[in-house]
């Protein structure tokens, strides 16, 4: 008797999953897993990079800082391919504070020539959480927070120093 073949797994759920042993408020912990969609349609999770250390990039489409630090990203991913994730995370489109679309997403991926680094379609209303219970906390953009290879919130900072991202990354490898 012939069985039909197993359904495909149910994608995740956009957005942060929050559970009781995690937290976006404080350096020191676990980081919650969350699942957007990147650049080729495809579902990206915090989980399948634990192991190596994560970059979280929170960047707008209309901020200049922003732009000007995305032109580094690929450069970054390359020299820690093996060691890190560099992951770009949308919030907004051209217009704040409307979310990013995925053309935002794959616009700036191929503006920036980043091909192996993920770019997330992501919004304020996924990420963020005005009470400060759940969601990250940013108040300017670009900010990076820092994920250890464990997943603990290591640290985080607003702006962009190519240099301060790879003593950050260097100390946690």
């Amino acid at each position: 008797k012939d069985s039909a073949p197993p359904a495909p797994p149910a994608p995740p759920e956009l957005g942060i999953h929050v559970t009781e042993d995690c937290g976006q408020t404080a350096i020191g912990d676990r980081a919650c897993n969350f699942a957007l969609l990147d650049q080729d349609g495809e579902y990206w999770e915090l989980k399948n990079d634990l192991g190596k250390v994560v970059v979280l990039d929170f960047s707008t489409v209309w901020c200049p800082p922003c732009q000007a630090a995305a032109s580094h990203v690929q450069q970054l991913q390359d020299e820690y391919m093996d060691t890190a994730a560099i992951v770009t995370i949308l919030i907004d489109g051209p217009v704040a504070p409307h979310a990013s679309t995925m053309d935002d997403v794959v616009g700036w991926a191929t503006s920036y020539g980043i091909d192996t680094a993920p770019v997330l379609q992501g919004s304020r209303e996924l990420m963020f959480d005005i009470t400060g219970e759940t969601g990250y906390s940013i108040s300017s953009f670009p900010t990076y927070i820092y994920i250890d290879k464990e997943g603990y919130i290591h640290s985080g900072h607003s702006g962009f120093s190519g240099e301060y991202v790879r003593q950050v990354i260097d100390s946690l490898l």
